[in-house]
């Protein structure tokens, strides 16, 4: 038996290898399929199968969809990898070359290139990629036809190349009613039907290739139909179902050109001309369906964009049935709760679902999941959703953890600050540590004026004033210890041990000259309240700001403040020392 295998695998170019590859394939599903069957977690399994199982489904024919989807899948590869069968044919046609080189890089499209074009640029781009090389395609594939009429080849250059201009020119002109927009669909699949006719009378290709062709020619009806199907009932191999016709796509270009280049033209049998003319209504028959259904990209679940206070039907995940799961995802969706653009009424349902399913899976390019989002995203995996919440609230936890340490911190900053004037007691007085924003700097103001000018900045020293605020530079943006003293009367000067001593004029128009206490979730401030230095209430003051640098507390800077404010008419700046 096992040279009878080898003996088969030999007849094709590159049989060994590709037997080689499927068998490594099919072992690592064997091995996936045992840890699935032992871990009860069919994400590997379903990873190996290239498609997505949503957590927790509970259908009970999935083991045996996802198996049968391996074994296709390794079809897949044999049919793709094996190459054309020996012995290959010499001296064909240029055309003949070419169309094959292009076949094989549709084939590489279907499987990654388009996703990997994708991922570089936009969608547009990729698109009009692999419609470019289709046009080509198409074109060559005509060409070479034997034993095809004239008016088949025109038709299917008109049908299959003008139905995706056609769509473009609808979407672009704004006339692209869901009417309009189905009827180059319905030209484009009558010009596969064409095609597909056309290579079965040219003779050079097997019946197997022609099926395969053949499932191409439908799927555009399929795919819609399987997705509908899916939004109402609780399937979970619709997906599989549609994955593996796209497949089917990547087999008939394989074979297509395998099959090119092993043999020469031998026109099929010639049938009755009443036979061969009857294909045609019967074309148009498979196409006609389309109208109603509509493209791909048109097809829809119970809930869309149109549908009003849909969001009053969905109730919490462990209330919904599976078979609503989805409708409810569709409907939270579309209502904003993602950090993106709010999906428009015209979004497919397809790219709905699929952008939650790159959530599921871990990608969040397109922006932050909210708690609103992941209500949302819970109704297609409600396991990763789960696992992320756990992890949110073990960052809240710690958070919390963090910030309660952080204020016992900044407390017992302010029990390392003394008063540095000790023998000076002012009307009031208070000591604290400040702690800064990014920068530095603090200001001295009446906190109940809103009339005073902006802000000054210190041009000349480290303090300067305008209207009812002083603005006091510092040399860092670490915490520092301040100490603020109000007098009746002008204290005497005091130098030495300070490096700067700076003094000017203020007003406060309420009766209030403070420094702001650090504020709730904010970033700069004194750490205890410190008093009203207004002592006269409203009128002009002078404040003197004394600056020096002294031995570092391990979590202080080696910055420390004294501010003395007494009443005073001059607005004259005073630079005693620095």
């Amino acid at each position: 038996m096992i040279r009878s295998v080898l003996r088969n695998v030999g007849r094709y170019r590159f049989g060994r290898v590709a037997a080689l590859v499927v068998g490594v394939y099919l072992v690592a599903m064997v091995g996936a399929g045992v840890f699935a069957a032992v871990t009860r977690d069919l994400s590997v399994l379903a990873a190996g199968a290239l498609t997505y199982v949503p957590s927790g489904e509970e259908d009970g024919w999935l083991w045996l969809l996802l198996a049968a989807k391996c074994g296709f899948n390794a079809w897949v590869l044999w049919q793709v990898l094996r190459g054309p069968a020996l012995p290959l044919a010499e001296g064909l046609p240029r055309d003949v070359v070419w169309l094959r080189r292009l076949l094989y890089v549709g084939v590489a499209g279907d499987l990654v290139l388009w996703e990997l074009v994708e991922a570089v640029v936009s969608g547009v781009y990729d698109a009009a990629l692999g419609y470019a090389v289709w046009v080509v395609t198409v074109v060559l594939l005509v060409r070479v036809f034997s034993g095809v009429s004239a008016w088949l080849r025109v038709s299917v250059l008109v049908l299959v190349l003008g139905g995706v201009p056609a769509s473009w020119a609808l979407i672009l002109s704004g006339a692209g009613t869901p009417v309009l927009l189905a009827l180059p669909g319905v030209a484009s699949m009558g010009g596969l039907v064409l095609l597909i006719i056309g290579q079965r009378r040219d003779g050079r290709w097997s019946e197997t290739t022609i099926t395969c062709g053949r499932v191409v020619m439908v799927s555009p009806l399929a795919v819609p139909l399987l997705a509908t199907v899916a939004g109402y009932v609780s399937f979970a191999g619709a997906p599989l179902a549609v994955g593996a016709i796209g497949l089917v796509n990547a087999v008939w270009l394989a074979r297509t050109a395998h099959e090119l280049g092993t043999s020469a033209p031998q026109p099929a049998a010639a049938q009755p001309a009443a036979a061969r003319g009857s294909r045609l209504p019967l074309a148009v028959a498979l196409a006609l369906p389309l109208a109603a259904v509509g493209a791909e990209e048109g097809a829809r679940y119970s809930f869309t964009g149109t549908d009003v206070g849909c969001g009053d039907q969905v109730r919490p995940y462990a209330d919904t049935r599976p078979v609503d799961r989805r409708q409810a995802y569709l409907c939270l969706a579309r209502t904003g709760v993602f950090d993106r653009p709010v999906f428009g009424e015209d979004e497919p349902d397809q790219h709905v679902l699929a952008y939650g399913d790159r959530l599921c899976a871990g990608d969040h390019r397109e922006g932050v999941l909210t708690p609103a989002g992941l209500d949302a995203l819970e109704f297609l995996c409600p396991d990763v959703v789960a696992r992320q919440r756990v992890e949110t609230m073990r960052d809240q936890e710690e958070r919390a953890r963090e910030y309660v340490a952080w204020e016992a911190e900044v407390a017992a900053m302010s029990d390392r600050c003394t008063d540095p004037w000790p023998r000076m007691r002012g009307r009031r007085q208070g000591t604290a540590a400040y702690l800064f924003g990014e920068g530095g700097g603090y200001a001295v103001r009446d906190d109940r004026d809103g009339i005073g000018e902006e802000d000054p900045f210190p041009e000349d020293g480290i303090v300067d004033a305008a209207g009812s605020a002083a603005v006091v530079l510092t040399h860092t943006d670490r915490p520092m210890c301040l100490t603020v003293k109000a007098f009746r009367s002008a204290p005497p000067l005091r130098l030495k041990g300070w490096r700067d001593v700076v003094e000017v004029g203020v007003r406060s128009r309420s009766g209030r000259l403070v420094v702001p206490p650090y504020p709730e979730g904010g970033d700069s401030g004194a750490v205890e309240p410190l008093p009203n230095l207004a002592v006269a209430g409203p009128g002009p003051y002078r404040m003197r700001v004394y600056s020096r640098l002294r031995p570092r507390h391990p979590d202080m800077s080696a910055e420390e403040h004294l501010i003395v404010v007494y009443p005073g008419r001059s607005t004259k700046k005073v630079v005693h020392r620095g």
